[in-house]
């Protein structure tokens, strides 16, 4: 089965960067770099490696976006096994991986694999004496620093080609954004070892290594020159097929620029037979990435990107796959026995506190009602002094309710006498008023009365007209007219049968 690596992250002073497979040390502090002999562990010193593109299986998988986020890792898991044909069975693997931008209905992953046999078997002894591994970092990624310092321009399309003692590998970037590696069965020591054969006897590495550093092979036996030719012909070969394979799956037009490198520094000779092989120039792998080196050594191009790529993980752990299996335990607080001591000791903290709390508290308690009942005491004689004065106020109160009462009803029965006596004073109405506005409103009106009733104020009116507009009008007019009348009412107003008049009864109430 597959395992995610986790990481966690925290401040350290210096960075251990380690080459596996040469066994090289170097430490990495304030921007200078130093290789040393020997490490030591130091517990605010960050620890990093690489793994090299040999032990590595490396696929790039398509993933439908309807799958959660919280459930890729698993479905990855399972379509590798299935696309690698790895079964359960077989040892555990190690999985990383990455997300490339995808402009399709799938999400694209590049996914990084390791068995965790082999794994711990490189690392294991350097992780004596560092005790913990922080990074392990597949090498074809660690060209994507390169981008993140600005030391390459992310909207290019670039080939990095790597020759390292005992592995090689092709690793091609678009846009800043890894695309594609795969190994290369031309190492140094492949080479070396291709040369003695060819040759039919055996050279140091020192003399190759040497004859590989030279810028041209003038004057150098033709026997050398023609085998050199030979092998770097079938190198540049088989990287040919590579770039027309990759160009033609991811779609790419046009290679910006090709890097080559290597463990021992710059190799002319692929500069030139990359030239006629590919058709493309090539650029020297020369990036400083802004360190310094002490007492004069000489880091290797992997090195120097592992050491920069390790100060991009400690400010970003998610910057590249990590593939160790080494890491430092978690804090003591995040531990499952530091977790269990630290619950043990807050029940016993809480399981004495408590019995303490409630003993204090019973004592609060009691020195708080002591003082109560002494207060209260003291307080005795003052509330019986205010209680009699509250009752001696209340009955005051009582008594003047009393004589209130009795000057509020008889202020009231004065009053309505003089509403009374005002009201026949100045309200009264004179009946002979009325009466004589009534003659001259019947004669305004052409109107005649034929009999008169009067009782109180009560007045009954007999009423005869020619017509019966005329003692409508008239009746409109004075109940518009006259303030003085209360209710006023018109009996059935009829013709009479006997002559042209007409008659009715009208009878008003005065105010």
């Amino acid at each position: 089965m597959f395992k995610k690596i986790q990481s966690s992250k925290s401040p350290f002073s210096s960075i251990l960067a380690i080459d596996p497979y040469e066994n090289r040390y170097s430490i990495v502090k304030n921007n200078s770099i130093e290789l040393i002999p020997k490490p030591s562990y130091s517990e605010n010193q960050f620890v990093s490696s690489f793994i090299s593109s040999k032990d590595l299986l490396i696929a790039s998988i398509n993933m439908s976006r309807r799958i959660p986020d919280e459930d890729m890792a698993s479905a990855i898991e399972i379509k590798i096994q299935e696309e690698l044909g790895i079964s359960e069975e077989e040892s555990e693997n190690l999985i990383g991986y990455i997300e490339s931008e995808s402009a399709t209905d799938e999400r694209l992953f590049h996914v990084f694999t390791t068995k965790s046999e082999e794994n711990y078997t490189l690392f294991e002894h350097h992780k004596k004496n560092t005790k913990y591994i922080d990074l392990v970092a597949p090498a074809p990624l660690l060209c994507k620093t390169l981008y993140k310092n600005n030391a390459l321009s992310s909207n290019e399309v670039h080939i990095f080609i790597y020759l390292m003692q005992k592995d090689a590998f092709i690793s091609i970037y678009k846009d800043g954004n890894f695309m594609y590696s795969k190994n290369l069965d031309y190492s140094i020591d492949k080479l070396h070892d291709k040369y003695c054969e060819a040759i039919g006897a055996h050279t140091d590495r020192e003399s190759f290594v040497e004859l590989l550093s030279k810028d041209n092979l003038y004057g150098i036996d033709s026997n050398i020159s023609q085998t050199l030719a030979k092998i770097f012909g079938n190198f540049f070969l088989s990287i040919n097929e590579v770039i027309v394979y990759s160009k033609r799956a991811l779609k790419i037009d046009v290679i910006d620029k090709i890097f080559i490198g290597s463990d021992i520094g710059d190799i002319p000779l692929c500069h030139k037979y990359i030239l006629n092989y590919i058709g493309s120039t090539s650029d020297v792998w020369d990036f400083g990435l802004g360190f310094s080196h002490i007492n004069h050594t000489k880091s290797t191009p992997l090195e120097l990107m592992l050491a920069k790529t390790s100060i991009d993980y400690i400010d970003d752990s998610n910057s590249i796959v990590n593939l160790t299996q080494f890491l430092r335990p978690p804090s003591f607080s995040q531990r499952a026995g530091g977790k269990f001591l630290m619950a043990a000791g807050a029940a016993t903290v809480i399981g004495l506190a408590m019995p303490l709390y409630y003993l204090i508290y019973s004592y609060v308690n009691d020195a708080q009602s002591y003082y109560n009942v002494s207060t209260s005491e003291e307080l005795t004689p003052e509330v019986e002094k205010y209680k009699k004065q509250i009752s001696e106020k209340e009955n005051e109160l009582k008594t003047l309710g009393i004589g209130e009462k009795a000057k509020r009803d008889a202020y009231n029965s004065k009053a309505q006498t003089l509403d009374s006596i005002f009201n026949k004073k100045v309200n009264y109405a004179m009946k002979s008023k009325i009466y004589y506005d009534l003659s001259n409103d019947l004669k305004k009106f052409g109107v005649t009365i034929e009999k008169f009733q009067n009782s109180d104020n009560n007045i009954s009116i007999s009423l005869a007209g020619d017509n019966d507009k005329k003692i409508t009008e008239f009746i409109k007019f004075i109940s518009e007219k006259n303030t003085n009348i209360e209710n006023i009412n018109m009996k059935l107003l009829e013709k009479d049968q006997n002559s042209s008049f007409y008659q009715g009864v009208l009878t008003m109430e005065l105010k």
